[in-house]
């Protein structure tokens, strides 16, 4: 029998509690399209690193909503303040070509290390290939409960 290898961070994504979010993208005017979903989280502390990914569904007509960019910062202002900071939020990664599958789909992780509890809020920015249309940003908060 084989042993099986793995990367340690391999591993290490494997073992990292993972969200998964489903944005959904609805035009609602002419010119105008809403992202939603459900990405407020409050993540326990002790619990260390968390993975949040998401699959966008666009049910526009026009099949045009791309990942754009992401903000955040270290506050529960939405959108982010960029004068706060960000020590939380990293590996910010998006497919804009899904390969199978009709989703597009982006991830980034949270350290979830700080101190004491606290808030870090993150905006997705979207763009339209129909530049006439605009995408409204999708911007929750999270709650990390850092070390303890």
């Amino acid at each position: 029998m084989r042993a099986q290898y793995q990367a340690p961070l391999e591993q290490e994504a494997q073992l990292m509690p993972t969200h998964t979010i489903t944005l959904t993208a609805k035009q609602i005017s002419a010119n105008v399209i809403q992202v939603t979903g459900n990405g407020k989280r409050k993540l326990p502390g002790g619990s260390g690193e968390h993975r949040f990914k998401f699959k966008l569904d666009d049910e526009t007509t026009t099949k045009c909503v791309l990942f754009k960019s992401m903000v955040s910062a270290d506050c529960s202002t939405c959108p982010p303040d960029l004068k706060q900071g960000n020590t939380q939020i990293y590996g910010w990664s998006m497919n804009n070509n899904p390969t199978r599958g009709k989703y597009r789909r982006a991830q980034f992780m949270d350290r979830n290390d700080n101190d004491d509890p606290m808030d870090v809020s993150y905006q997705l920015e979207f763009t339209c290939v129909d530049k006439s249309i605009k995408v409204l940003p999708f911007d929750p908060v999270i709650t990390n409960g850092g070390k303890t």
